[in-house]
């Protein structure tokens, strides 16, 4: 880890209070342009139409556009193949935790491959970037490597199992998920990037780095905004639903960062990244995996829910450490979601099965 993991990052404002104040400033920027979002929803002032285009503006052209330039700009021969390691196996760890929830809950394999993706896929760039630009700027390249991992090693077996439980069966599902995989723009930008990085060390052609940048850098309003527009039209949700969300929740807030440190440990990282690891490890749920399941009318209202309640405790196991005043705080705060995350799985499990295949 000579490269980014040696010594803390020196662009890190020395003084704690400062750090909490840019780290403020950034967070609250992102749900202020959030709640934009939902205002607009609420209030029409764009129609249902045009919300949803611009949901797939970026979601096509502007996200995969961000992706590629954090991509192409990773120094490849500089990462550490341990860390690889810590993000394949922490992902695939709760993944399959996703998808026995989802088995284990009768919710089907679909669901349950959504409940994994859900768990292990990460609002890393629309949200940890700016949070680790702060932070962990050395360690940027990282953020985005860590959404490569997902995108390329995770989400394609998750998408098949879809296809599968979706009652898909024989070949016809094999080509439909890989040519849907093989299409998708934040697949093919994430190849792009990594083949930019390994092609162009010295980085982007100055044109191509232009345009990119200009189209990038659209990304935090437009996405935040499409987020606000999802959280709008968030509604109907049960009590078994919300039991689910709160089981998926303990997954991802607190197994997940333990997982990271579990595997950093068991792969002999250094302990210098293991706070960066945990971090990444404590991200919330990505908007883009509940426009997923909106699309595919998979779990949308236990998934609705997850993403801003993620975002909110995310957010307060970053904030709570760098106050002297709040120590112990997040600690406390982790162990109450564990326990109201594992009685919201107790009870689930002791559901009656006509309620589990709601």
């Amino acid at each position: 880890m000579a490269s980014w993991f040696a010594k803390p990052s020196a662009a890190a404002p020395p003084d704690p209070a400062a750090l909490a104040a840019s780290l403020f400033v950034t967070v609250g920027a992102c749900f202020g342009t959030m709640f934009i979002g939902v205002l607009v929803a609420r209030n029409s002032l764009l129609s249902a139409d045009a919300r949803r285009g611009v949901s797939l503006l970026y979601a096509k052209l502007v996200f995969p556009a961000m992706v590629f330039r954090g991509v192409a700009a990773i120094d490849l021969g500089a990462v550490d193949p341990s860390i690889l390691g810590v993000m394949l196996l922490s992902k695939w760890a709760l993944a399959l935790c996703g998808l026995a929830f989802g088995a284990l809950a009768g919710r089907g394999l679909a669901a349950g491959a959504m409940y994994a993706m859900a768990v292990s896929h990460s609002f890393d760039v629309s949200l940890g970037v700016p949070i680790a630009r702060v932070l962990y700027p050395a360690e940027l390249p990282y953020v985005y490597l860590n959404q490569s991992v997902q995108l390329v090693l995770v989400n394609p077996v998750l998408l098949v199992l879809m296809e599968l439980g979706g009652g898909g069966g024989g070949a016809g599902v094999w080509r439909r998920a890989l040519a849907s995989t093989a299409t998708n723009p934040l697949v093919v930008m994430t190849a792009l990037g990594l083949a930019a990085a390994l092609a162009l060390p010295a980085g982007l052609p100055p044109l191509v780095a232009a345009t990119t940048k200009q189209v990038a850098d659209a990304g935090p309003l437009l996405g935040f905004m499409s987020l606000g527009f999802a959280m709008a039209a968030v509604g109907g949700t049960s009590a078994a639903e919300l039991r689910l969300c709160a089981a998926l929740c303990g997954l991802k807030i607190v197994l997940m960062p333990a997982l990271y440190r579990g595997a950093a440990l068991a792969l002999g990282v250094g302990s210098g990244a293991v706070p960066f690891l945990a971090f990444i490890g404590v991200l919330p749920a990505s908007a883009s995996v509940y426009s997923l399941a909106s699309t595919k009318g998979l779990e949308p209202r236990v998934l609705g829910p997850l993403v801003p309640l993620t975002m909110l405790l995310c957010v307060a196991l970053v904030l709570l450490p760098l106050s002297p005043s709040a120590a112990g705080v997040d600690t406390a705060l982790s162990a109450a979601v564990a326990v109201v995350a594992a009685a919201a799985l107790a009870l689930t499990l002791r559901a009656p099965a006509k309620e589990k295949s709601l």
